[in-house]
């Protein structure tokens, strides 16, 4: 019987849980068939290369870790389960080792681990304030203490669900945490890419869900954040990939994009509260979605670069011509993703838009605002058909730029075929039979945690129309931006004719819109160890030096007070009791003086010495500790 749980207590520490629930076994099912799928591929497409053992070594450590992810019934578990995924993989991500591939690792790597301390500050907080990580726990004690709670409390609470968000957003790729997603995909090997994106930034998802359905459930300000930055994730995925002639990276800035989707129905679905039926189903049905649709997507771009050896749009055109059988998986994929009637996407598509015109005429404020973000939902939208009707026309329709040699090389195994096909059809399928698929699939998902559809909610789900003339009409609306964007932005704007090599996509999209290369880097690799450094220089150089200056000059000063009083008294006793009439002094001022400026010389080694920067180092530690303990037992 669901939900089922088991508990594993004393292990690592705090003990660890696991939890079966429908969206836990939804999920599981698609993480094994994400990696059954992504595996097919891999002899073919790696051949005769190096380090395969080691690629399956750590894609099988990764599907564990994120299994335990999706399947862990505590926010410790979740976190142990989750940084091991995102350490195992790494390794997928720089497996060719070129120059390239390590930088975008190191990039995927300090994302990863930022957003990880990130959110181990959150867990700290959020366990000091309710004295549990039990996701099923959580709600009813985080809904107390936002209904009737302190004001330091809500706070706190605030605060702690604010960090957990910056680490589950880092790995979802929630704008402006995305910059790893265009750079690792492109360069990790195809299959590692299907699993970067479809599988991994929903474990992402999977912790926003329990923020907004657990922790913050009831609070409208920290939905209405969290619905800006959809938007924004949205577009700011979009864009890019209408400029990109990378076949990878075009769908790779597709994934940040469809991610934007995802956190506005999760958004929708804490600012609609009791209402959330549609948007929350919306959701749920469009992670799947999306996992289908990046697999099917990115193991065609692994089956065209293993033959051709090119990502660029350039090198790539005409390439599927005659490939009669890959061009139909990759319009399948393309049409899904796109939201076309008749495949899945649109389904989940329209059930967000559902959530967001409903939330629309429920909300009392902010009309205006909400009108716009309605039609950035459905430009944005269009905006996935231009990129995807890009890329399938100068990959299977248009012709080559020079003709394509070696034509036995463009034979592609049963098995290659296969593992795109499988989530073709199930793309296919879903969005055929939404009644039979589509619609129970999303009240089975619902069992997620303290989160359920039944009652009234399910009716609404019998009764809403997937195929109904004002759906329809936008996804027509949002098909028809497509069609403008692509006609008069890439075709007109993006691409320019040459006499040799006929039509050629170009590059155009701005460097100092990078915001990795331009923000992050200098800021992380020069200004703040800059800024840094130079204080750690003043606490172990200037400082002490300056302390030892004032020091010294106090005891010379001290030295010469009672050195001078002493020689004054050594010269009367001298006078009264020997008769010593002289006026000669002994040099004791001298002699300290001395000793002092034997010391002044040893000054700066003090100062530079290993003991003096230890010294300074507990300082900070210190400092560092009492902080911490300053932010958990804060009234």
């Amino acid at each position: 019987m669901l939900p089922f749980e088991v508990s594993f207590d004393g292990l690592v520490g705090l003990g660890m849980s696991i939890r079966l629930d429908g969206f836990r076994i939804v999920y599981g099912i698609v993480t094994l068939v994400m990696w059954l799928c992504s595996t097919m591929l891999t002899p073919e497409y790696f051949g005769k290369s190096k380090g395969k053992t080691r690629y399956h070594i750590f894609s099988f450590l990764t599907m564990f870790a994120t299994l335990g992810v999706f399947l862990s019934a505590d926010l410790y578990t979740t976190f142990i389960f989750f940084e091991i995924m995102s350490f195992t993989s790494y390794i997928l991500v720089v497996h060719t080792k070129k120059e390239d591939a390590v930088r975008a690792g190191s990039t995927y790597l300090a994302v990863a681990v930022i957003g990880g301390l990130v959110m181990l500050m959150g867990l700290f907080m959020l366990y000091d304030l309710v004295g549990t990580l039990r996701i099923v726990d959580l709600g009813p004690l985080c809904s107390g203490i936002l209904g009737s709670g302190s004001s330091s409390e809500q706070n706190r609470l605030t605060w702690s669900a604010v960090l957990i968000l910056f680490g589950f957003a880092a790995k979802a790729g929630m704008f402006p945490l995305h910059v790893w997603l265009p750079k690792a995909h492109p360069v990790a090997p195809a299959p590692a890419s299907a699993l970067l994106s479809g599988v991994l930034t929903k474990c992402g998802i999977f912790g926003i869900l329990i923020i907004v359905l657990e922790i913050m459930a009831g609070n409208n300000g920290f939905g209405t954040v969290l619905y800006i930055f959809g938007f924004i994730t949205m577009f700011a995925g979009a864009l890019p990939a209408l400029f990109s002639t990378d076949l990878k990276k075009t769908l790779a800035c597709s994934s940040v994009s469809q991610i934007g989707f995802i956190i506005v129905g999760a958004s929708l679905t804490l600012l609609l509260g009791e209402e959330c039926t549609l948007a929350a189903t919306g959701t749920l049905l469009y992670m799947v979605n999306h996992s289908m649709f990046k697999l099917c997507l990115f193991l065609s771009a692994g089956i065209i670069y293993m033959k051709t050896h090119s990502l660029d749009l350039n090198k790539l055109r005409g390439f599927g011509r005659d490939k009669i059988f890959l061009k139909i998986i990759f319009l399948i994929g393309a049409l899904g993703i796109s939201g076309v009637p008749l495949f899945s996407g649109y389904v989940s598509k329209t059930l967000i838009h559902e959530g967001l015109v409903e939330y629309i005429h429920v909300a009392s404020n902010g009309h205006t605002f909400l009108q716009i973000s309605e039609w950035l939902f459905l430009i944005c939208g269009g905006m996935t058909a231009a990129y995807m009707t890009k890329l399938f026309i100068a990959i299977f329709v248009e012709k080559p730029s020079e003709p394509q040699e070696n034509k036995t090389d463009s034979k592609i195994g049963f098995a290659s075929y296969l593992s795109a096909l499988i989530p073709a059809c199930v793309i296919l399928f879903f969005g055929l039979l939404p009644n039979i698929f589509m619609r129970k699939l999303g009240v089975f998902m619902s069992g997620f945690n303290n989160f359920t559809i039944e009652g009234e909610g399910e009716e609404i789900l019998e009764n809403i129309s997937i195929f109904s003339l004002e759906n329809l009409k936008g996804s027509l609306i949002s098909l028809s931006f497509g069609a403008l964007i692509y006609i008069f932005f890439i075709r007109l704007y993006l691409t320019k004719k040459d006499e040799v090599r006929g039509r050629v996509y170009l590059q155009k999209w701005p460097l100092w819109l990078d915001i990795e290369e331009v923000i992050y880097r200098p800021l992380l690799l020069k200004i703040l160890p800059a800024v840094f450094g130079s204080i750690c220089r003043f606490i172990a150089q200037i400082l002490p030096n300056a302390i030892a200056r004032i020091v010294l000059r106090a005891a010379k000063a001290i030295a010469g007070f009672f050195g001078g009083m002493f020689d004054s008294t050594v010269v009367f006793i001298r006078k009264i009791a020997f008769k010593d009439i002289t006026d000669k002094k002994h040099p004791y001022i001298d002699k300290v003086h001395s000793k002092i400026k034997n010391m002044q010389e040893k000054d700066e080694v003090i100062a530079s010495s290993i003991s003096a920067n230890l010294f300074f180092i507990s300082i900070g530690l210190c400092l560092t500790i009492l902080f911490l303990f300053y932010l958990l037992f804060l009234q």
